[in-house]
């Protein structure tokens, strides 16, 4: 009986080892994971801050201005008059595009127009 026992205590005890060590791998195995999705965010704002900062440099007022007077003679722009600017109440409606009578028996990506309802 006591033999029995023994074996029974030593076999628990190894299973809750095994169990452990696996608990431990999945942890660590977790923790990698975790570092190297905040690895990705880093640079994914590090792009991000890197855009921005590109976006202003495009946008720089001289620079928009220099562009304007060189393609000026193609591009045919004018001052912008203040009788341009209007309300979205002033704009006219959007057409609206009705299905066909029958409705639409093509499948795939030619049945697929969009359809404003």
């Amino acid at each position: 009986m006591v033999r029995t026992l023994n074996i029974l205590f030593i076999l628990a005890v190894v299973i809750g080892a095994a169990t452990v060590y696996d608990m431990k791998l999945a942890a660590t195995k977790s923790a990698e994971k975790v570092a190297e999705l905040q690895h990705q965010i880093d640079e994914e704002r590090d792009t991000i801050q890197l855009l921005k900062a590109e976006w202003s440099l495009l946008n720089k007022p001289d620079r928009l201005q220099s562009l304007v007077a060189r393609y000026n003679d193609y591009l045919q722009l004018e001052p912008l008059d203040v009788k341009q600017i209007v309300t979205p109440e002033d704009l006219p409606a959007r057409p609206v595009m009705l299905e066909p009578i029958g409705g639409n028996q093509m499948g795939g990506y030619a049945g697929s127009s969009a359809v404003i309802r």
